[in-house]
């Protein structure tokens, strides 16, 4: 393993940020999100019958996820803007182990739930922590930058999570599937001890907990891109609790070609993101912003319109949905460097309340799907098109 000192040191300088051995480290951290996410997606119609239980409760397992994943990441936040980064971020990977380990284990649907809670509070650290780490190194254009880099990495999870799920099918249960998270969390949790370097500014932010947590979600500099980038996001939430269904059980699509219809999509939010990252220092990540959502929500007027109708069967379905979701490549690195930038000193607490509105109206979102789902695409892109719309109409209101 690479030492401390192996790792390259970033200061916030004028030079665009190319991919080192720091993005590196952070991508495959990040990667435990997308693949805590998606590796067991293809096996979602599976472990219902397994268990004996409903599409809807297994649904469930999502939204929880990201309940979970909401606390997680204020809580490992706040910590790490007072502690560093490296102590919460190595204790939250070895919670993810565990809840993996009791997911595999998982006799119902109930304690699969709980034990994806659990697994879910340590996934946060994973996904907040990185962020920050970002935060520390760059300036606003180059934290975007940065970001997207960082999203080519963690981007391979989408497009290998459920490819490799429908492997582990192939040779064992979707039990199997939560041993290799767990496998894969170990990793990292023993990578980032070695590796990883502090980066926390000197410097502590002048509040913790609920009065930071007030002052930046009355803070106009802050809320006006939280909350669209994170409506923005709620759409794909929507789309991975919606999609197996939809593809598996509606449209005949067996595990395995689910996966390769699921790993395109990824590869078109993956191209995106390296647009992205080519263009937003020459053109700055508010005009992208602006002009990515309305991308996205005209996307999704389109899905919905396929969905009501109900004509054409998967290519119908596909198409207005693989453009949807690669226009997503634009929104969040950019959302999440515009809303960030003037919070350096307290840039953990706020990628943490960044992180928890976005998995808290994602678990709105899963938990609409769920609720509505009739057997049809209708539920799913139902909500990826009105969390795109809605978000416009917030960015437009608070711009004016």
């Amino acid at each position: 393993m690479p030492s401390a000192d192996a790792i390259v040191e970033f200061t916030q300088t004028g030079k665009p940020p190319r991919m080192s051995k720091l993005l590196l480290l952070l991508g495959c951290i990040s990667i435990l999100a997308p693949f805590s996410l998606d590796l067991y997606l293809p096996a979602l119609p599976a472990i219902a019958g397994d268990l004996h239980a409903s599409a809807a409760s297994v649904q469930l397992t999502l939204p929880v996820f990201f309940m979970g994943l909401s606390i997680s990441q204020l809580f490992f936040g706040s910590i790490a803007d007072h502690v560093g980064r490296r102590p919460p971020l190595i204790c939250g990977l070895m919670l993810v182990v565990m809840g993996s380990v009791g997911c595999a284990w998982a006799p119902s649907v109930s304690v699969l739930t709980l034990c994806r809670f659990v697994q879910a509070l340590g996934v946060g650290a994973a996904s907040v922590i990185p962020r920050a780490i970002v935060r520390d190194r760059f300036d606003v254009a180059h934290t975007a930058r940065a970001l997207s880099l960082l999203g080519l990495i963690a981007g391979l999870g989408p497009i290998l999570a459920p490819q490799v799920g429908g492997l582990l099918l192939l040779v064992g249960s979707w039990r199997l599937e939560f041993w290799v998270l767990g496998a894969m969390a170990l990793v990292a949790a023993i990578t980032a001890y070695f590796a990883l370097s502090e980066s926390l500014p000197v410097g502590r932010p002048p509040a913790m907990g609920p009065r930071l947590w007030l002052q930046l979600l009355t803070d106009k500099r802050y809320i006006g891109y939280v909350l669209p980038a994170n409506l923005i996001q709620c759409s794909l939430f929507a789309y991975l609790a919606g999609a197996p269904f939809v593809y598996i059980n509606m449209l005949g699509l067996n595990p395995r070609q689910f996966s390769w219809m699921f790993g395109v999509n990824a590869i078109g939010l993956l191209i995106g993101g390296r647009i992205n990252a080519r263009i937003v220092v020459r053109l700055g990540p508010e005009p992208i912003f602006r002009r990515a959502m309305l991308a996205t929500a005209a996307s999704g007027v389109l899905l919905f319109a396929v969905a009501l109708s109900g004509w054409g069967g998967f290519w119908a379905l596909a198409v207005p949905q693989f453009l949807f979701i690669s226009t997503l490549g634009f929104n969040f690195s950019n959302g999440f460097a515009l809303g960030l930038a003037p919070f350096g000193a307290s840039a953990g607490t706020a990628s943490a309340l960044f992180g928890t509105l976005q998995f808290l109206v994602a678990g709105l979102g899963g938990a609409a799907v769920s609720a509505f789902y009739d057997g049809t695409a209708r539920a799913m892109a139902g909500v990826m098109c009105a969390t795109p719309l809605i978000a416009v109409a917030l960015y437009r209101w608070m711009k004016s």
